[in-house]
């Protein structure tokens, strides 16, 4: 039993070395990728919660609920001092959309951007637009655990402009769709409405995404990019760039 236990050995200081080398080793390798796998993930769930607030609120066209609704994003608006994206959903009734197409002095068949009203807390009268604003700045009174109308904050993610607000508006006749702010371009006498979002991770070194107008295309190298693309009709797609073969992926 004694030769037998004397055969019984462990691991030497060299092997030791050894072991916790190559567990060093591996571990630099494998953290970047896990670090850039975490951080998509992070991105792509920010994503994911855009596009269910814009699906969802046009659920509520569809069903009835409110004959127009916005979403709109800013950007810039500090939330305890830390920058991030503000998404929120706000819905009209369809009594108060009635009143305002019998109003000929709303403003509702002048412009698109009229129509697709981005509220100025400082104008009392602009307050009452829409009948449920989920922000808190708004002052209105509701059910803020209704899934009709949300307001999601997001600091992981970046848009494409800063300090600013952009808003998109649908409704169940296709031709109120419009849009305002950061949403709409200008073609000309015609205002075109923007049927996109891009979403990028915000950090450090990026606090917005770089695209080109034209090509809808990155300008500079972007390891987690989306894109939310959307119909009058409400349809949304999401894409993700991909660097490697400089296309856009569905997702």
């Amino acid at each position: 039993m004694r030769v037998q236990d004397e055969k019984i050995k462990g691991f030497n200081v060299l092997e030791l070395i050894i072991v916790i080398a190559i567990i060093g080793v591996l571990s630099a390798v494998a953290y970047p990728n896990f670090s850039d796998w975490r951080k998509d993930r992070e991105t792509r769930n920010s994503v994911v919660k855009i596009k269910s607030l814009i699906e969802g609120i046009n659920a509520q066209v569809q069903r009835g609920q409110y004959a127009f609704v916005q979403v709109d994003v800013e950007e810039g608006r500090l939330i305890n001092e830390d920058d991030g994206l503000i998404v929120t959903s706000k819905g009209m009734k369809p009594k108060t959309l009635a009143t305002l197409l019998n109003n000929g002095e709303s403003g509702w068949w002048v412009t698109p951007n009229e129509r697709c009203n981005i509220v100025d807390e400082a104008d009392e009268a602009d307050e009452a637009y829409w009948d449920e604003d989920p922000d808190p700045d708004r002052n209105q009174i509701i059910d803020l655990d209704k899934i009709e109308v949300r307001q999601i904050v997001l600091d992981n993610v970046a848009t494409t402009w800063r300090d600013e607000i952009g808003a998109v508006c649908f409704g169940k006749n296709d031709q109120w769709y419009s849009g305002n702010g950061e949403l709409v371009s200008s073609s000309g006498d015609d205002v075109i409405v923007d049927s996109y979002l891009f979403i990028c991770n915000r950090s450090n070194t990026r606090s917005q995404c770089d695209i080109d107008n034209v090509t809808g295309e990155p300008t500079t190298e972007h390891d987690h990019l989306y894109v939310i693309e959307w119909s009058r009709f409400g349809n949304i797609k999401l894409e993700k760039w991909n660097k490697r073969d400089a296309e856009w992926i569905e997702q």
